[in-house]
This record gives structure tokens, C-alpha cells and sequence, in this order.
């Protein structure tokens, strides 16, 4: 890549983080999160805090590791302060513990946790039911086989992610977010960066074996390595894609925005799809995509679409089996 280039691809970039990362900041009153610690000095009960100082705990995992007895009728919050917290394993979630941090910008779970495994040997977080993840960052800089931001298995829709960002880069496969085995979280306002070099394979959110989560006003950007794809939904996999921006560009061989593969009505809602290469893929049996009120860049191939109201974002619009008028 020239160097033209690659300035007007990091200056591109940085713009992007910056507003998708920061934003939050216009809308501060309403996304700082307050910890009331009780008076008398005295801590409310089932609320265990992280700090840099001060607090309970200074390492998430070991504070997670604290709670022995959360259940529906004793729930916890696990809250974490501002800074930045250096995992050397996941943090494994646990039924009726809610996480949150004090905001995307200023808590950081980070790490370069790898392992040849697609699990959570490879992740910063792993996800649990009955539980949310909210208000913080997850970076992991690999090193091995796989990174992976958040992990889950196994889990339904009690299960949640809600305003992360994630950010996973240094594997040889690098995954946001991966979903495996019948599980799917509910995902809203997810900010998803995943870097490649060389010969790396790229995914943002990877659904595998019936996971179906919604995907709800998420931004996910893919860029670099070989292969980039925005979303991969494989092995029967069929989430609800709803008000997110997704884009897969600048890799050596192949960059797809949305790969369907064994998966049957997926369906697409008010987004746009951005891949350099393509932006929509459906093989290896897939049927039945559903496109409405998108913007689908650089086309779909394949068969098995039915668009409505979907255009190119060049004033071109696409047929009810999404080729172009």
C-alpha cells in the first residue's frame, strides 16, 4: 500500500473510532454510570466494585471469581471503574451477575489471551445467561491461533451485550464477537473493530451452529489480512440484523459484509452492508436472505434473496431478488 494510501486509510480510520468510540461523550448525562457505595462508609450489598484503588477488588476476574451465591432471587452487579485492566485469562461471566463499566471510553478489559481454540482460552470475556455486559471495552491483541474479543456459548436471549466496544486484532483468526452452538445474546450498540495482516482471517461477529442473535444498532468495521467479513452466520444461523452499519474492506484477497453459509432467512433491517469485494454472500445452501430499507453496497451474489426498498447507495435500487434496475 502506498503511503497516499495509507494515510488516507488511517486518517479514515481514526475518524471512524473516534466516532464510534466517543460518542457517547455528547450524550454523558445519560451514559455515566453512578454506584451509589451506601452511607456510613458501608457498601450496598451484592454490589462488588473494581478500582484502581479503593475499590473491592483490583482484578475483574478475581472479583467475578468473589460471588459464589448470585441466583434469581440474590443478583449481583460487578461494576468497574475507570482504567485500564490487564486480563491474562477470561472473564467468565456468571448467571445473575450484571458487569458494567463507567463508560466505553474509560474502562478497559485488555489482554492478549490466545490460544489454538476457538473458546474462551481465547477470549477476553465469556458471556453467561441471565447476565448483561455494558458501558466498557474489550480489546485483546492475540499473539497465537485465535483472538477473540467476547465468547459466548450455549446461551438465549437473557443473555446480554449492550454498549461494548471490541476491538481484536494479532491472531491469525481475529474475531470480535463469536457466538458457537445454539447461542444467541441480544446485541445492541455494539462498536466492533477487527484488524488483519499478512495472511489473517478477519471477522466482526461470527454466528456458528443455530446462533441467531439480534444484532441491534451495531457499527462494526473489518479491515486488513486476506479475507474481512462483517458478519459470518454459518451452520443454520439466523440473526436478526436491525439499524447496524457494517463494513468489510482492504484485504489482500476478499472482503464480504455479510457471508450467509448454511443459514436460511437471515433477515436484514434499515442497514447498510459494505463489503469491497461484495457486500451480501449467501452459499453453501443458503436461502431465503431478507433485505428491506437497506443500503446494500456492491451488491449480493449468489441466490436466494428477496429485497425491498434496498438501494446502492448511488440512487440505483435493487429488484425484489436483489440484482440492480
Amino acid at each position: 500500500m502506498g503511503s497516499g494510501k495509507s494515510s488516507i486509510l488511517m486518517g479514515f480510520l481514526l475518524a471512524w473510532m473516534l466516532s464510534s468510540l466517543l460518542s457517547p461523550l455528547a450524550e454523558a448525562a445519560d451514559r455515566v454510570v453512578v454506584i451509589p457505595m451506601g452511607s456510613g462508609g458501608k457498601p450496598l450489598q451484592n454490589i462488588v466494585t473494581v478500582a484502581k484503588s479503593k475499590g473491592q477488588f483490583t482484578d475483574p476476574v478475581a472479583a467475578m471469581n468473589s460471588i459464589t451465591d448470585a441466583s434469581f432471587t440474590n443478583p449481583y452487579l460487578l461494576y468497574i471503574g475507570p482504567g485500564q485492566y490487564t486480563l491474562t485469562t477470561a472473564l467468565a461471566m456468571k448467571p445473575f451477575v450484571n458487569v458494567t463499566g463507567s463508560g466505553e471510553q474509560v474502562t478497559w478489559l485488555i489482554g492478549n489471551i490466545s490460544s489454538d481454540a476457538a473458546d474462551e482460552t481465547s477470549a477476553i470475556v465469556k458471556g453467561a445467561n441471565n447476565a448483561a455486559l455494558s458501558n466498557l471495552s474489550v480489546s485483546n491483541t492475540g499473539g497465537g491461533e485465535y483472538s477473540i474479543g467476547i465468547f459466548t456459548t450455549g446461551l438465549d436471549l437473557t443473555a446480554r451485550l449492550e454498549n461494548v466496544s471490541v476491538y481484536a486484532k494479532g491472531g491469525i483468526a481475529n474475531v470480535g464477537v463469536m457466538n458457537l452452538n445454539y447461542s444467541s445474546p441480544m446485541m445492541t450498540g455494539l462498536n466492533i473493530a477487527v484488524e488483519g495482516t499478512g495472511t489473517q482471517v478477519n471477522v466482526g461477529i461470527y454466528n456458528i451452529i443455530h446462533s441467531s442473535p439480534p444484532i441491534l444498532g451495531v457499527k462494526i468495521l473489518v479491515w486488513g489480512g486476506q479475507t474481512a467479513y462483517g458478519i459470518v452466520n454459518n451452520s443454520f444461523s439466523v440473526p436478526l440484523i436491525e439499524g447496524s452499519n457494517i463494513y468489510a474492506w482492504d484485504s489482500s484477497a476478499f472482503n464480504v459484509g455479510i457471508l450467509n453459509a448454511e443459514s436460511n432467512e437471515v433477515k436484514i433491517k434499515r442497514s447498510t452492508i459494505s463489503g469491497t469485494s461484495i457486500g451480501l454472500s449467501n452459499g453453501g445452501g443458503s436461502i431465503n436472505t431478507r433485505v428491506s430499507q437497506s443500503t446494500l453496497i456492491n451488491g449480493a451474489s449468489g441466490s436466494g434473496y428477496t429485497c425491498i426498498a434496498t438501494d446502492n447507495n448511488l440512487g440505483q435500487q435493487y429488484t425484489i431478488n436483489c440484482s440492480l434496475l
